[in-house]
């Protein structure tokens, strides 16, 4: 039977192109995974209970899921599966709910004739004052044009319709509530070089959105700080404050409710943000229970939890966190957060990040860390929790953090480290005998069909509690 099966997928192989030196290598290993470790920090013993599950797939045609405790990978499992058509399976993708952004200045003052009417205005005008055969940069004021920058608001809501150049009905709403005046300063600039014309966007602001539904409404912020494409004196991407002055009730927490069919529905401030305050995040649980604000405020990394209503329910310190640090992302587990920044400290470049859980009903910090040994160990970092290939998995287990990550680079490593009140407990790195074999050196990808890609996030459980 096991003859046959590998019979019928040689020909499926065969028959897709797929048939190399690396497929039969793959397949000739496909149902005897192995996993080899090399622990860098602690012992074995210390990732007791933890079980890992890693799936694979290769050519969208051969799929394996193996798990393994992680302090004995020798017992490892792996159920294979074939198939003759090709099966493309890919993680679900978590889109925000409502997304709202300054409009790209190719739809600016447009039509559904000519969305980019303004813009071929623009560079006319640029090319006819240049003398022919030379080369120069025009700059215009932007609020010769708008006295708000435009914006562009999109939603996965029923109802909402999307014009050619992705305007949506809600355009005006928002429009109207959020009047982000257009700074004095702000020049938009085309350069001509003889027949043709290029131009400069660094002045329009990376205007952020974050949202979560909340039973029939959507709750949302906007950062009140936005980057632009300019660069400072080091290179950095240079950060402006947005005027929120017209913002009923200024920048804040805002809740979009939907109406009845052919109308907006209606926007409104349910908290104001403190003066001083840079918003970072904003996130809901599954359940809607409750609300997450992170900001960066009086040289913390600040937290508020909100019910649905918008009422605040706590606010909590969670690191010191300086101008030069950086916020990267926040891992949202079951039941328990983990919140990181990059940045410089005495010690050199690192991440910090807190352990959150709930505990009697209120949210609480278990523990901070940081990653500067994993780091030393060459295992140091997180990779992005909203990256499509993303590897990062946490598991809590009331006491003790399991980490599951992988370097991109090298697809066939991943590591785990587990962390607790004292530090790095544990550190090893893992390997699998499937990915060696196709000789995975480019990552996963999707592209290369003998090389694999990861189906889903890889899985970290805790299977028993620990002590």
């Amino acid at each position: 039977m096991r003859g046959y099966r590998w019979a019928i997928l040689l020909l499926a192989l065969l028959s897709a192109g797929l048939l190399t030196g690396a497929s039969l290598a793959i397949l000739d290993t496909a149902d005897q995974v192995t996993i080899q470790c090399e622990v860098l920090a602690g012992t074995p013993e210390a990732a007791d209970g933890v079980e890992l599950t890693l799936p694979l797939s290769c050519g969208n045609q051969m799929f394996w899921t193996t798990t393994f405790p992680a302090g004995r990978p020798e017992e490892a499992e792996t159920d294979f599966t074939s198939t003759l058509s090709q099966d493309p399976r890919t993680k679900p993708w978590a889109g925000q709910p409502l997304s709202v952004e300054v409009a790209d200045v190719y739809y600016w003052g447009g039509t559904p004739d000519n969305p980019h009417a303004l813009l071929d205005s623009l560079i006319q005008q640029a090319q006819e004052t240049t003398p022919e055969g030379t080369e120069a940069t025009v700059s215009f004021r932007i609020r010769d044009y708008f006295d708000t920058w435009p914006l562009r608001v999109t939603s996965d809501l029923p109802g909402i319709q999307y014009d050619l150049w992705g305007n949506s009905n809600l355009q005006q709403l928002f429009q109207d509530y959020f009047a982000i005046p257009v700074s004095s300063d702000a020049m938009f600039t085309v350069t001509v070089q003889g027949s043709g014309a290029s131009y400069d966007t660094g002045c329009i602001p990376k205007l952020k959105s974050y949202a979560a539904p909340c039973g029939d409404t959507i709750l949302f912020v906007l950062t009140n700080t936005a980057s632009i494409s300019t660069r400072d004196e080091a290179g950095n991407y240079q950060k402006i404050a947005l005027d929120g002055s017209a913002i009923p009730g200024g920048w804040g927490l805002y809740r979009y409710t939907p109406g009845p069919e052919d109308t907006l529905g209606t926007l409104e401030t349910l908290w104001s943000l403190p003066e001083g305050a840079d918003i970072l995040d904003f996130w809901g649980t599954e359940d809607e229970a409750d609300f997450f604000l992170l900001t960066r405020e009086e040289g913390q990394l600040r937290l508020r939890v909100f019910d649905g209503e918008g009422n605040l329910g706590q606010t909590m310190d969670l690191l010191p966190f300086s101008e030069e640090e950086s916020y990267m992302q926040t891992y949202k587990g079951d039941g328990f957060l983990v919140p990181m920044i990059y940045g410089p400290r005495a010690e050199g470049y690192c991440y910090h990040f807190a352990v959150l859980h709930k505990a009697g009903g209120m949210w609480q910090t278990a523990f901070t860390g940081d990653d500067r040994k994993a780091t030393q160990l060459g295992c140091g970092g997180f990779t992005w929790t909203d990256d499509t290939y993303s590897c990062l998995a946490m598991a809590w287990d009331g006491e003790r953090l399991a980490v599951w990550d992988s370097e991109l680079r090298n697809g066939s490593l991943f590591h785990l480290a587990v962390y607790s009140r004292d530090g790095l407990d544990y550190l090893a790195t893992y390997q699998n005998s499937v990915s060696q074999a196709s000789d995975n050196s480019a990552g996963p990808v999707y592209y290369a069909f003998t090389q694999l890609f990861w189906l889903e996030t890889p899985q970290v459980r805790w299977a028993k509690t620990g002590s």
